[in-house]
């Protein structure tokens, strides 16, 4: 009997955490595309995440111990509460902060079931305490919540994104709730006919120390603030998707597992000797090297496992008996939930820049240091070759994934000067003066290098557009725009006057193809946006055609256009390298076709070091469009010049010769390996793999 309550706990805490952490990417995914594909929006559904996490555990730490079957009737409330909140369905933010907006969304639609959920690993150690299971510990129980969370989320990235939709996801959850409520029935009838026989002679455990609670707090804190910095860094890089989302979490989530499980994977001693390697690791990656390397990733995610294991190790170490366990994972609940308010909330008000990071690391080792009383040289002198491989590693690192050895231009003073830096809920944006190199132009000054030089907006490593300072040469278009690239053929020659829509201003580089009589429309999500291209660059005040401003998501904007209005509607929504997603679906090119006038251009600024978008439009588009593209390598550029891949879609009855003429490819026979996407389908997986992929021809 023991063996049977045992087993179906675990499965019923393992269903739980799977249902709980499908959940977080399910309902991410369906909020991003109302909130732009911001960075901060899956640190902020996280954070939400685990405050009802902590509010869960308050309930369970409450009523635990008087926990019966009416239990069962709040757990039986989503089955009503789910399909009504879906039919009411998730409303785009207002004015104001984002992240306010958003967690009002998620308190109203998903609190509830969530909610319940995160009871589930502390309810079912209650009723495994309570129940004759032969003395056996309930501690395994969280490592089997904790692999079902991962589970879970590898399961989404990897069969539930690519290969199902939204509603069919929706669908599928839905239906393993019902049967997470038939096993908590199953669970608690069986504890409840086999009690635990008490012994009045044991006592129970004496009162937790506040040094241990503060000691709990960290623990769970540093790492739940660092598996979200981490994400920060990556998401400004390659964009807000489940992938991006998902893979940090995992190693957080497995650093549990093998700190909590029945047996020690790692050497808790070896950790300890490697872990001010992950530091440094962590830090040169994040200062010493341009992030926009696969390696780099994968370096912070490396750093992230080391300090997770060695963070969630000395919280198993410093564990309390059995009876105290709800008042120990209620710390570990709040810890990780103020952690996450910090990085998602907090940090974006008082820094602008990811200084996080290092406050992070710096007040993790200091309380690693603290807890193991100074003892790192006694792990260094325990482990002296690992010790040594791996400070060696971390020093090695910057060289190792860059390519580039002593004395390069990594390790020698940045020359740009910073004239505005700032952080929002969007991202983080660096406007930079760039002076000529010294090495090119030797019979220049510094000032005159510094007049001669270019104004870039730069955010993560990409920069989003530049403008020569020098006043003869402002208004010449630069970057991805140079009037030798593909949009030269769209934009360049105008016969009559136009009226264009661009989603995506940037600094306003493509005002500067427009002319007195014509009508431009920037849509842009971010306001800050807008007041850079205003204040710091010129293209906007420069231009002599009427240009006008609208903010806000640009599906919802564009709605609110005239129909036919546009003859050319320029997509060029950069955040980082990633697109989003929501503006290449289906509904989004019906959106574009509706606003477009007869024999009107759709443009697409594909260029990206990490995702083959041209294969998604291709697929996306081939029923109702014709497609064609260009691209410029490096080989051909010159100074200010940026390499760039457009894509131009026309409708099926319209006269593309000139753009054929032009040096423009049809893709009619271009490689249809991508599904077409929609507002219920999104499959980032594809074409990231295809651009990463060796190389081949495209048709």
């Amino acid at each position: 009997m023991s063996m049977s309550i045992s087993f179906r706990l675990h499965c019923f805490v393992f269903l739980g955490a799977f249902l709980l952490f499908t959940m977080e990417p399910l309902v991410a995914r369906m909020v991003l595309p109302l909130y732009g594909g911001s960075f901060h929006v899956w640190s902020t559904t996280i954070t939400f995440f685990q405050g009802i996490l902590f509010i869960g555990y308050v309930y369970c730490h409450i009523f635990a111990k008087r926990l019966g079957g009416w239990h069962l009737a709040l757990v039986m409330t989503p089955l009503v509460w789910l399909p009504l909140v879906n039919w009411i369905g998730l409303a785009p933010p207002g004015d104001g902060d984002p992240a306010w907006s958003l967690l009002l969304q998620l308190t109203i639609h998903v609190a509830l079931p969530f909610g319940i959920l995160a009871t589930t690993s502390v309810i079912a150690q209650s009723w495994f305490t309570r129940s004759d299971t032969s003395g056996s510990s309930p501690y395994p129980l969280y490592a089997s919540s904790n692999a079902g969370s991962i589970l879970a989320l590898l399961a989404y990235i990897a069969l539930c994104e690519p290969l199902l939709g939204l509603r069919v996801q929706r669908s599928l959850w839905y239906a393993g709730y019902i049967f997470y409520v038939v096993l908590a029935w199953r669970c608690w009838r069986m504890a409840a006919s086999n009690p635990k026989k008490v012994d009045p002679a044991i006592r129970p455990s004496s009162d937790i120390k506040g040094s241990i609670l503060v000691s709990w707090l960290l623990l769970s804190a540093l790492p739940s603030a660092f598996m979200l910095a981490v994400s920060n860094v990556i998401t400004l890089e390659l964009g807000s998707v489940p992938l991006v989302w998902i893979l940090p979490l995992v190693l957080y989530l497995l650093s549990y597992v093998f700190t909590f499980g029945r047996r020690q994977w790692i050497s808790p001693t070896l950790l300890h000797a490697f872990w001010p390697a992950a530091v440094v690791c962590g830090l040169s990656c994040l200062y010493s090297v341009d992030i926009g390397n696969f390696w780099v990733f994968a370096a912070h995610l490396v750093a992230l496992f080391a300090l997770a294991m060695v963070g969630h190790g000395e919280l198993h170490r410093l564990r309390p008996p059995p009876d105290q366990l709800t008042v120990f994972y209620l710390a570990i609940a709040f810890g990780g939930w103020m952690g996450s308010m910090a990085v998602s909330l907090v940090a974006p008000i008082l820094f602008n820049s990811l200084a996080e990071y290092p406050i992070i690391l710096g007040v993790f080792a200091l309380t690693i240091l603290h807890l193991r009383k100074g003892d790192l040289l006694g792990a260094l002198r325990r482990h002296p070759v690992l010790s040594s491989l791996g400070a060696s590693v971390a020093l090695a690192l910057p060289f190792l994934i860059s390519g580039w050895g002593p004395g390069s231009v990594v390790f020698e003073p940045n020359p740009a000067e910073t004239i505005y830096q700032h952080r929002n809920y969007y991202g983080i944006y660096r406007v930079v003066n760039q002076p000529l190199k010294q090495d090119k132009f030797p019979n220049l000054s510094e000032e005159e290098r510094y007049d001669l030089g270019q104004r870039q907006l730069v955010h993560g490593s990409t920069i989003h557009g530049s403008q020569v300072l020098h006043p003869v040469a402002r208004r010449s278009p630069t970057s991805y725009y140079h009037r030798a690239g593909p949009l030269w053929d769209v934009l360049g020659d105008a016969n009559k006057a136009r009226n264009v829509a661009v989603i995506g201003l940037g600094v306003g580089t493509c005002a500067a193809y427009f002319q007195e009589g014509e009508s431009l429309t920037f849509y842009e999500l971010d306001p800050a946006i807008v007041n850079i291209a205003q204040n710091l660059f010129t293209y906007l005040v420069d231009c002599p055609a009427k240009v006008k401003m609208v903010v806000g998501d640009a599906r919802l904007q564009l709605e609110q256009a005239p129909d036919h209005s546009y003859d050319i509607i320029l997509v060029d929504a950069f955040n980082s390298d990633a697109i989003p997603t929501h503006l290449l679906t289906r509904e989004a090119l019906s959106l574009y076709d509706k606003k477009l006038a007869p024999q009107g251009t759709l443009v697409f600024h594909t260029s990206s070091r990490y995702y083959d978008l041209l294969g998604v439009i291709k697929s996306t588009s081939a029923n109702s469009w014709k497609a064609l593209c260009k691209w410029q390598t490096e080989e051909s550029l010159q100074a200010f010049q940026s390499s760039s891949s457009y894509c131009v879609l026309r409708r099926k009855d319209d006269d593309v010769s000139a753009l054929l003429t032009a040096g423009w490819f049809s893709m009619e026979n271009y490689r249809q390996e991508c599904a077409p996407w929609s507002d219920d389908y999104i499959n980032t997986l594809r074409p990231l793999y295809l651009m990463l992929r060796p190389a081949s021809s495209p048709f």
